[in-house]
């Protein structure tokens, strides 16, 4: 059901949001020490809708109310995120993060150094160990009217799994290290060496993954391989069923290098990209149209060069395919829109023929073991899908490198064009069940959003879509210059800026059009209130437009807490796993300084305001008020030393 009008709807709603206030506070043992307003009430079913704020326009948020936002929170809730925080912004302490945590292993203890871990870090950014556990941290956040989208986090430790192999091979597995979230950078980091050298099974917002280091990275074993990627979907599937039974929209990620290895994806990658390629190759006027003449020309000039005949039948038959409409020429939406995975391979050995002439030949096409492979592969993501589709779960496809995105965008795209539609006799684009993640600091994600949103205006598809800055910069510019290619991603983050604030006015223009459905991924202010201005300026109605707003857990609350308090329809990624399991995944957190360095300074003086206020009005926080005044004067004079400005 695409999203409509509640049947609360203009109720009076002072009980519910008692009683569920009351539930929150029974479930997750939180104090009512900074209890200060009513809070948003809980989406209650599947609907929007109800919002106990709605009469407020877009010019009364505000993001800065602290006591609003961490309302029900309790101080010793507050204390360690300030310190969790605190520690994030301590450059010795994110650089040796890993180290540190080895050696409290080696001096501690196991079972001492995962609790020390446990009560702090895993605490503020993880919801629980299995997908049933965190039932108190989603009702907390429902309470405030945030939904949550299940995160499996746990990570394998594949050199358990495998044996280091030679630095061509590793990086084609593995690539380089990348963290960071939304910035539109990535510091790099040392989360991906050492111990905790893993391939990530699971990412949210922005597409992270540990990606490490060329030579400290494993290749797969593959003969475990099948194994793990079938515990990774049993996992997935687990966050989906867990995702149904929550009020509101159920949300669940996944990521495809989870489900396959990554190497195959990348050299499907590669045929892809080639492939359209071709496009300009046949294209021989340059008019943006291959007319059938221009497809024979070349067609027979192929031929020519691979010493074979050109076989009439053959080439009337592909044309036919190519023109599937009779129009006698097709542009470039209509030869990507014929491109598939069945075809897809042939063409690519085809080119490669080609490119082999001309002496730049590479292996394009699949083998048979890699199109078995890839078989699986899609089988896993079929299963996910159905089993979404059945439990009205949407699922977004997170980004990973440059060097995956072709196939995960064509694989992400052939399964809109079947679940993203009406069906049983409907007409026009349905709800949006699959999203795929634009990356806006990708130097052609305009042009990308702009031809994909045309593709699915044809194929009466609703495009599902999770916009985000990126997360790869450093690791995209490392490859890039080892390839001796320019790089793809902007050389300046105002350029990362302009090109997430041209896709979201794009999208938001199809919302309103009915033609897509967005996850604004997000822990910039600015970003986040240039959505609200223009969902205002189109009418877009915070509980009836499919535009979504996620941050991760432990991120930018302010943000978060402040649209639920609003009625926007708005996510927190609910990581969970066991906590040995999710140490890639918080060093990761611990690791993203770009972040820290912008808006994590933000959540440090929010919380800094709300502990002084708590302190300073409650005469049982008296010791508490003693205890901030030597920390708040250095963390005043350390923050007064750089300014920072968030955009």
């Amino acid at each position: 059901m695409r999203a409509g009008g509640s049947q609360y709807k203009g109720r009076t709603c002072t009980n519910y949001v008692n009683m569920q206030r009351s539930t929150f506070r029974l479930l997750s043992g939180a104090s009512s020490a900074g209890a200060r307003r009513v809070a948003a009430p809980l989406h209650v079913f599947r609907n929007y809708g109800f919002q106990p704020e709605k009469a407020k326009q877009e010019s009364d948020l505000t993001f800065t109310d602290h006591a609003a936002i961490f309302e029900g929170r309790s101080t010793s809730d507050l204390l360690r995120a300030l310190l969790v925080l605190r520690l994030c912004a301590t450059p010795p302490f994110v650089t040796y993060s890993a180290a540190l945590l080895d050696s409290a292993r080696r001096l501690l203890g196991e079972k001492v150094a995962m609790s020390v871990v446990q009560e702090s870090f895993y605490k503020h950014f993880c919801a629980g160990k299995e997908a049933a556990d965190v039932w108190a941290r989603m009702n907390a956040l429902r309470a405030h009217g945030i939904g949550a989208i299940m995160d499996y986090a746990e990570e394998e430790n594949l050199r358990k799994l495998s044996k280091p192999q030679q630095q061509s091979q590793a990086e084609l597995v593995s690539g380089p290290v990348a963290t960071g979230t939304d910035a539109g950078t990535s510091t790099g980091g040392t989360s991906g060496t050492g111990r905790y050298a893993v391939i990530s099974a699971q990412e949210p917002l922005g597409g992270d993954t540990t990606n490490q280091s060329p030579a400290a990275a494993p290749s797969y074993n593959y003969s475990r391989e099948q194994d793990l990627c079938e515990r990774h979907t049993t996992a997935f599937l687990a966050a989906i069923d867990t995702a149904a039974t929550l009020p509101g929209q159920g949300f669940a990620a996944i990521k495809l290098t989870a489900l396959g290895n990554r190497g195959l994806l990348e050299h499907l990658g590669a045929a892809l990209e080639s492939v359209r390629e071709l496009f300009k190759a046949y294209d021989l006027n340059g008019d943006g149209y291959i007319s059938q003449a221009e497809f024979d020309e070349c067609f027979k000039k192929l031929a020519a060069e691979q010493g074979s005949a050109s076989s009439t039948d053959k080439r009337k038959e592909l044309w036919r395919w190519l023109d599937a409409k009779g129009e006698g020429r097709i542009d470039y939406m209509c030869w990507t829109q014929r491109l598939d995975l069945e075809n897809m391979p042939s063409l690519a050995a085809n080119l490669e023929k080609q490119a082999k002439s001309n002496g730049t030949g590479r292996p394009w096409h699949l083998s048979s073991s890699e199109k078995e492979e890839l078989k699986a592969l899609l089988g896993r993501l079929e299963r996910l899908v159905d089993r979404a589709v059945s439990k009205g779960v949407k699922l977004m496809i997170d980004a990973e490198q440059s060097s995956l995105r072709p196939a995960i965008d064509h694989i992400a795209h052939e399964l809109m064009r079947r679940h993203n539609t009406v069906h049983d006799g409907g007409s026009g684009p349905g709800e949006a069940v699959v999203f795929v993640t634009y990356q806006a600091y990708l130097r052609d994600a305009q042009q990308r959003l702009a031809a994909d949103l045309e593709r699915a205006k044809r194929e009466r598809y609703t495009l599902g879509v999770k916009l985000v800055r990126g997360a790869y910069l450093q690791s995209e510019r490392r490859r890039a210059a080892k390839s001796g290619v320019s790089s793809p991603v902007w050389d300046h983050i105002e350029e990362t800026h302009a090109s997430f604030d041209a896709c979201l006015d794009m999208l938001l223009g199809a919302v309103k059009e009915g033609r897509a459905e967005v996850m604004l991924g997000s822990h910039n202010q600015a970003s986040v209130e240039a959505a609200v201005a223009t969902m205002a300026r189109l009418g877009l109605e915070p509980d009836e437009a499919p535009l979504y707003f996620g941050q991760l857990m432990g991120m930018a609350d302010n943000l978060s807490f402040t649209l639920g308090h609003h009625g926007y329809k708005v996510f927190k990624y609910c990581p969970y796993g066991s906590v040995e399991k999710v140490i890639p995944y918080l060093l990761r957190r611990v690791n993203e300084n770009q972040y820290i360095l912008k808006g994590g300074k933000v959540d440090m003086a929010l919380l800094w305001s709300e502990l002084w206020r708590r302190a300073l009005q409650d005469p049982e926080h008296s010791l508490l008020a003693r205890m901030l005044a030597p920390m708040q004067k250095s963390s005043s004079s350390s923050s007064s030393s750089s300014s920072v400005s968030v955009r």
